[in-house]
């Protein structure tokens, strides 16, 4: 850990991208490759524990539910954080994360290079409504909220898994449902809620 945060969970990954076509009769949707491919670092989710990427290129996070993300700036470089909670916001696991988050940006600002600023942040489950969650779910299995971040821009994008019998390709997949730009709020807008209190 370094300041209590996880630097270094994060993967390259280097993703095919299909198109998906019309069903046929038996339901079954054909897949057409699409290119290019989808290069983007992925950073992982850790519950009761906050996890970092440089953003020197797109950042996909794993799945969220009430995490939070965070963009903020220390000693030059853009960085996002995923601020792991897990089981409700008074679980052991989210007063961890939440208790290291706030520790760290919080640290004194000493100067420009050294000092964390410009924390901007928010929640990518907060741009989905629940029948929105009930309209993607593919044979009862329920999509994925994931924070998207490329070019200084945040996304918060839902994914549907696609069963291997549902595709032409005969292995699961995760389908793209919704891709909505998030609006980051300042720290300062975070902290005053009462599930940061």
């Amino acid at each position: 850990m370094v300041d209590g945060l996880l630097p270094r969970e994060t993967a390259p990954e280097t993703v095919l991208v299909y198109t998906g076509q019309a069903p046929n009769p038996q339901g079954v949707i054909p897949m057409v490759a699409h290119s290019p491919t989808w290069n983007f670092t992925f950073l992982k989710y850790v519950a009761g524990a906050v996890t970092t990427a440089p953003l020197t290129g797109p950042v996909l996070t794993g799945p969220m539910s009430g995490c939070y993300l965070c963009k903020y700036t220390r000693r030059g470089q853009q960085t996002l954080a995923h601020i792991g909670t897990a089981n409700g916001e008074n679980s052991r696991e989210s007063i961890a994360s939440k208790t290291a988050w706030k520790r760290f940006v919080t640290q004194p600002d000493v100067n420009a290079l050294t000092g964390v600023s410009s924390v901007t942040g928010g929640n990518a489950s907060d741009y989905f409504a629940t029948s929105e969650f009930a309209a993607a779910m593919i044979d009862g299995q329920i999509p994925q909220v994931m924070g998207y971040f490329d070019a200084g821009l945040a996304y918060a994008m839902m994914l549907a898994p696609l069963p291997a019998h549902k595709n032409s390709l005969g292995r699961p997949m995760l389908k793209v449902v919704a891709i909505k730009p998030m609006t980051l709020q300042p720290w300062s807008s975070i902290a005053a809620l009462r599930t940061w209190q």
